[in-house]
């Protein structure tokens, strides 16, 4: 704790050395034409130790400023010309130093290609965003999507494999900067089906501005898949396998094409493999006490493919097309035994025996055409047209046997049956439009939507052998919703210290939901409409490039997510089930947060938010006649609201050339309230403090290790009240063939500790539960890269798909 608040205190009270001057210049070629974008770094003796580094600008200049005294040399470098390197020299801070051009020279004219060599740091940490360059990691070899984010900094996932950013719930997930449709159980299965392999890095935003949509109070996370980049024809194979309660396997391959007109990509991956996890429930509802073992086994077996191409029109136009899409079958099998007694005496009365079989399959693709503009005055179009269906269907088999305390007697049996089918058809079409507007830019753009999911629930119950339809429970809920969205954002840089961006995003929705039961007194229909807008504000202030403060404010929606309108029943056995609700409303936050990031590196935060009409999962129950018993479900609901503070450091921790790391430290406190009627209070103020920590090794001859893990004292997950847990993993890595090939090996979860445990109380329903997953795991996985591995020269870098990621950043 003592190092943690000497760094804290060493972030707020550095004072950095306002005298110092500036050492400036200018890169040209040889005929003494400034050259851009080229790489200047500033060596510092007698040690030749990068002091600084800059990118010339358009005319070819260089500045480092706040320098000290001392004896440097400079250094500049660029794809296509060889690097020129200034004489020693001496430098008084007192003074400016204008140093003389330095010309770099043309390559000889014979030498074709140009091979490159970077390793990307895993973390990088930027003003608006950490970035986790997955490629980077060796740890991250045969995880899935869902584990990737399990590692990122600042982000949790909970026992509901539900996705937490900073302490906030409701965290939108984006794909190649586009939001994903699914939530929930859903999102969770298809980020399952992503491999490491597949993603190039994880973007953790967690105050988004005006040009993105309203949804996502808790920030976004955006999950950028590989696109190769590469002149000519080449690609990357990998094959991995884990063991851990059970073996598993995966494999992809990737393949791009390009040359100065076209770009073709295409992808193809497979996992497979059989998942175990335990659950255990503790239950007590007036004086009856339910205590519940059981165990779980997923298997998965996933495959997904994308193709693509963008045609380079001219230097200002690119046209392209994407289409993804994937096909998993999936089998969940369950076996749980409660034990029923009375909480007064703690004598069981009987005990249930019960199962889930479900078996099932989903499929999903995509269609999405683009077109981009800019040219180099300032002026940027873009356009993207997207259709994505999804499907889901499944057929679960749910017997239930009760029998006394000896279990020699069977009392009672129910057996049922059900089968599921979710069609969800998504249609938008957006566009963006940017310019220079004086010293600043101005951008407009419009996004419209149109949503529709089909779920239908066909319930049995199996009566000697025959089944027969559960009238009470078959029903078909139709969602439609239709949003209209508009904004306009500006920005600009008052000289080189203060800078403002506002803006203003509307959004009308209109959603209609129909719940069709064969009773049709059950019948339930909801058609809301509604009209909101959604202002964003941030100011920056840089003292110097070592010091930066950013201030935002947000204000933003969150919908429910098409599942949790659904209010089919999905049962762990007959007393224990998850349900939706269709009567859910958005929920609307203002958040509000501080940043200073030292060093361009290092970056503290503090922040705030209030929620109202807090979305949140509930357990609670209700008396079924028909089983003469009460259930017990988990529901969503609206809360009255939720406060969320939080306090966070994060910084790369370069210790020695051999030894880089990250870490990221938190600390939060929330507080829920809320009256559901009937006695039902839920009141809970809940501190939680946690780290993560990434620790990378270069071992030289192509060896590199690394030692990761994260612990949480535990916050609040709805209303449940989590309890401490963490995790730690070990990894090397064995680079060869020039660098196109490696083998890594993994080991995760060495301690044994990935399981969670959490409590929740909703009047006089008291839930105690834990569990595990199957974490611990060893890992071993083969790539290689093959084909060209030739890039754009100095002069022609500037091609339509490096301005679109250009733009992307900014």
């Amino acid at each position: 704790m003592k190092i943690n608040l000497l760094f804290i205190a060493s972030l707020f009270f550095l004072i950095t050395n306002t005298n110092a001057q500036k050492i400036s210049g200018k890169i040209t070629d040889a005929a003494g034409k400034p050259q851009e974008f080229v790489n200047v770094m500033l060596m510092h003796l007698p040690d030749s130790t990068m002091k600084k580094g800059a990118v010339s600008e358009t005319d070819g200049s260089y500045s480092f400023e706040h320098m000290d005294t001392g004896k440097y040399y400079i250094n500049a470098s660029f794809v296509g010309f060889k690097n020129n390197s200034t004489k020693v020299f001496s430098f008084d801070a007192k003074n400016d130093l204008v140093m003389e051009n330095i010309a770099l020279k043309n390559l000889d004219e014979e030498l074709k290609t140009v091979t490159i060599t970077t390793r990307k740091p895993v973390f990088e940490v930027k003003p608006d965003r950490i970035v986790f360059n997955v490629e980077a990691s060796p740890s991250a070899t045969g995880l899935n999507g869902l584990e990737l984010l399990r590692r990122s900094p600042a982000v949790t996932i909970d026992k509901d494999e539900n996705v937490i950013l900073k302490g906030k719930n409701n965290v939108a997930i984006w794909i190649n900067g586009k939001p994903s449709p699914l939530s929930g159980t859903d999102l969770a299965a298809f980020l399952k089906s992503l491999l490491s392999d597949d993603i190039e890095a994880i973007e953790i935003i967690s105050n988004p501005g005006a040009k993105f949509d309203a949804a996502g109070t808790g920030g976004i996370i955006n999950i950028k898949l590989k696109k190769n980049r590469k002149i000519g024809t080449n690609g990357n194979i990998s094959l991995g396998v884990q063991q851990g309660i059970t073996p598993k396997a995966d494999g992809s391959i990737n393949l791009n094409y390009r040359d100065n007109k076209i770009n073709v990509f295409g992808s193809y991956s497979h996992n497979r493999g059989i998942y175990h996890n335990d659950l255990n429930l503790k239950t007590t509802s007036g004086d009856t006490t339910y205590t519940q073992t059981g165990g779980q086994q997923n298997e998965n077996i996933n495959n997904n493919a994308k193709i693509g191409a963008d045609y380079f029109l001219n230097s200002k136009n690119t046209l392209g097309f994407i289409i993804n899409g994937g096909y998993g079958d999936n089998n969940f099998t369950a076996s749980n035994k409660t034990y029923i007694a009375r909480t007064s005496t703690g004598k069981t009365d009987s005990i249930l025996n019960a199962a889930s079989y479900n078996s099932g399959f989903n499929s999903n693709i995509n269609y999405n055409l683009n077109y981009r503009f800019a040219d180099t005055s300032g002026h940027e179009f873009g356009m993207d047209a997207d259709y994505g269906n999804f499907t889901n269907h499944g057929n679960s088999y749910l017997p239930n046997y009760y029998s006394d305390p000896t279990e020699l007697k069977t009392l009672t049996t129910n057996i049922s049956k059900n089968n599921t089918q979710t069609v969800v058809d998504i249609k938008t079409i957006k566009a963006d439009y940017e310019q220079k507007l004086g010293k600043g830019k101005i951008g407009f753009g419009a996004k419209y939507s149109d949503v529709k999911t089909d779920n239908n629930l066909d319930y049995y119950n199996v009566l000697n052998g025959s089944d027969v339809l559960n009238i009470d429970r078959t029903n078909n809920f139709i969602y439609k919703e239709q949003v209209t969205a508009g904004y306009i954002n500006w920005n600009q840089q008052f000289g080189k210290k203060f800078g403002v961006q506002l803006g203003l995003r509307a959004e009308n929705t209109h959603s209609m939901g129909n719940l069709t039961a064969l009773k049709t007194i059950n019948d339930n229909n909801v058609d809301t409409s509604y009209l909101n807008f959604f202002p964003s504000v941030a100011f920056s202030f840089t003292k110097n490039e070592n010091n930066a403060f950013n201030l935002t404010y947000r204000h933003s929606i969150d919908r429910p997510d098409y599942k949790s309108l659904n209010p089919f029943e999905y049962q762990l056995n007959e007393l224990i089930f998850e349900k939706g609700n269709p009567m859910l409303r958005p929920q609307y936050s203002h958040s509000f947060d501080l940043t200073y990031t030292y060093h361009q590196s290092a970056t503290f935060g503090i922040g705030y938010a209030r929620t109202n009409d807090f979305i949140t999962q509930i357990t609670d129950q209700q008396y079924d006649a028909q089983l003469n018993k009460y259930r017990f479900f988990v529901t969503k609901r609206n809360l009255a609201k939720f406060d969320h503070y939080y306090i966070s450091i994060q910084s790369p921790l370069p210790i020695t050339k051999w030894w880089n790391g990250f870490v990221n430290t938190w600390f939060n406190y929330d507080n829920i309230n809320a009256d559901l009627g009937e006695g039902k209070i839920i009141s809970i103020m809940r501190p939680e403090a946690g780290i993560f920590t990434q620790q990378t090794f270069t071992l030289g001859k192509g060896w590199t290790a690394e030692a990761n893990g994260w612990w949480s004292t535990g916050g609040l997950e709805g209303s449940f009240i989590a309890r401490p847990q963490g995790v730690a993993g070990i990894a090397v890595q064995k680079k060869f063939w020039d660098g196109d090939g490696s083998l890594k090996l993994a080991f995760d979860d060495i301690f044994h500790t990935s399981h969670w445990s959490a409590v929740s109380t909703v009047g006089k329903l008291t839930i105690d539960g834990n569990g595990t997953w199957e974490g611990q795991r060893l890992k071993l996985n083969f790539s290689y890269r093959f084909g060209s591995k030739q890039i754009k020269g100095a002069r022609n870098h500037e091609t339509g798909i490096e301005a679109e990621k250009k733009r992307v950043k900014s």
